[in-house]
């Protein structure tokens, strides 16, 4: 807060005045520093904001006490009653008269009336520097105008924007602020009139997107303008802010153009994943408009488009992280990325959709070849470890190992192209009866089924194990391909949660061989000895 001397000249042949104020309280702020002349000493009144006259006088010395006295100062005139008539021919030139007699009382309470005026012109002072700093501070516009449209207050923004003083706006409307031409202020363009009178109308606060013109060059402003009431409630005018968003705007749309340039779909979101921009490529993998996509949650959009992973055109698929868009015979890769503020702190992401078509495809075929058997076509032994591996060997589920019969001699007589012939045939059938994810070649002529139904009793997965041997055997025979072409099984069926797969894969060994021993051509189930 401000503190501020009070110093008070007395024209006075005593010191009464000046005691009667050094007894007196002064208000919040201020502090009074008192000097009595008995000579009328014009000196003191040029450097004080109060003088006080209490010595013998006529017109010719209140009107030269007057004349000296500082600007903004508070001349008070102390008249006997009947000689008042004296001072009241010069009461242009003081601003109080005190008639005697004055006791210390008194004197007081005069004096405090003009000690509170002087406060309240100090708070005033005050607050207009505090409002000047404030909008001065501000790099927006910010101007005050009476209900007419003249201006009685603008910033330096607003200066700076139009190119005049404060001293040539106040008091000035827009033709002359501006710079309009006649026939453009006839008009109503460019000079914000038509929201003015809405504030003006409605009595409240407004926001306007308002072009104006500068000079030679138009500027985009957001403005806000609210209404100013007095104390009856009635409007004395508006002020108004106005952000220049032109190059803000003129941004974006550098940002769009780049937004929409890219050669990939973009969609931007906020820290809660609510979509706040995408471009026109990114809508088209989505069949959306824009307006339907924006405020939308993206992982929401996500799930529905995994969930619903049956439709045609577009479907999501995570693998090992990562996720992939099919659209359109397109594999895009959907490439997540952090938005950082200017603080460098977390805002939103910004979702990357990168074709990576051939390279998915690419990449698949080689894992593919890796995993199948390049003649049946089937899975192959390393595909069965990463099964293995994977898959829990739970209670009921069933191993069929299939051994083709006399494999070697049929090589040997008839060549490998016939060899192959009979294992392509044979892969058929395997394929025709059982899921291929279960069936595996593990080389040359052998070929493993593994049979699991979750919930299915050990008994009926055994079974039906048995069911399968003896259909591949009947097929492999409808076959007719050569009379001593045939096969052997094995089957083995886990009894318990706590078998693992080697051990079963040993059991159907053990059955496959005991087939083998039995005559071929037939299936063996492994029992406990």
């Amino acid at each position: 807060m401000y503190h501020r001397r009070v110093r008070v000249c007395i024209y006075a042949d005593d010191l009464r005045i000046e005691n009667a104020l050094k007894g007196a309280a002064a208000p919040e702020n201020l502090e009074y520093v008192i000097d009595t002349s008995r000579t009328l000493d014009v000196g003191l009144a040029k450097e004080s904001s109060v003088v006080i006259l209490d010595l013998p006088h006529d017109d010719a010395v209140i009107r030269g006490i007057h004349e000296a006295r500082g600007e903004g100062s508070v001349f008070v005139v102390c008249a006997d009653a009947g000689a008042a008539d004296v001072a009241a021919a010069s009461y242009r030139c003081y601003d109080e008269l005190w008639l005697k007699p004055l006791d210390e009382e008194k004197i007081a309470f005069l004096f405090g009336r003009i000690a509170g005026r002087l406060k309240k012109r100090e708070d005033a002072w005050l607050t207009d520097a505090w409002l000047e700093t404030l909008i001065d501070s501000l790099p927006d516009l910010i101007w005050f105008k009476d209900a007419r449209g003249a201006h009685l207050r603008v910033n330096d923004s607003f200066c700076d924007a139009v190119g005049k003083t404060k001293a040539d706006i106040r008091g000035r409307g827009h033709y002359y602020i501006w710079d309009i031409e006649p026939d453009e202020y006839a008009r109503g363009e460019y000079v914000c009139l038509e929201s003015e009178e809405i504030v003006l109308r409605e009595k409240k606060n407004c926001l306007f997107d308002e072009i104006v013109k500068i000079k030679d060059s138009f500027r985009k402003f957001k403005t806000y303008k609210s209404p100013v009431f007095d104390r009856d409630g009635r409007v004395l005018g508006t002020v108004g802010v106005a952000r220049d968003v032109t190059d803000l705007q003129n941004l974006q749309i550098e940002m769009n153009i780049l937004f929409e340039s890219l050669p990939f779909g973009v969609i931007a979101t906020d820290k809660d994943q609510r979509i706040t921009g995408v471009n026109q490529k990114s809508l088209a993998l989505f069949s959306e408009r824009a307006g339907s996509l924006l405020g939308k949650n993206f992982d929401v959009i996500l799930r529905g488009y995994k969930e619903c992973s049956s439709q045609e055109e577009c479907w999501i698929e995570n693998s090992r992280e990562e996720i992939f868009l099919f659209s359109k015979n397109k594999v895009l890769k959907i490439q997540q990325e952090n938005l950082l503020d200017v603080f460098g702190d977390f805002a939103g992401y910004i979702y990357l959709f990168i074709d990576v078509t051939e390279d998915y495809h690419q990449k698949n075929k080689l894992i593919t070849d890796a995993n199948t058997d390049y003649l049946t076509k089937l899975n192959n032994r390393r595909k069965l470890h990463d099964f293995l591996r994977i898959t829990p060997c739970m209670s009921g589920t069933s191993l069929i190992l299939a051994d083709i019969d006399n494999f070697k001699q049929i090589n040997d007589k008839y060549g490998h192209d016939e060899g192959d012939r009979i294992l392509v045939a044979f892969s058929e059938i395997l394929r025709n009866n059982f899921s291929p994810e279960n069936i595996f070649r593990l080389g040359g002529d052998e070929f493993a089924i593994i049979l699991s139904g979750p919930g299915s009793s050990e008994a009926c997965i055994s079974e039906s194990a048995q069911r399968a041997a003896q259909k591949i055997i009947s097929e492999l025979e409808a076959l007719s391909l050569h009379d001593d072409l045939s096969v052997s099984i094995g089957i083995a069926t886990s009894t318990n949660g706590d078998e693992d797969f080697g051990s079963l894969f040993k059991k159907a060994d053990i059955a496959l061989y005991d087939s083998k021993c039995a005559g071929k051509n037939t299936w063996t189930v492994y029992r406990r000895s």
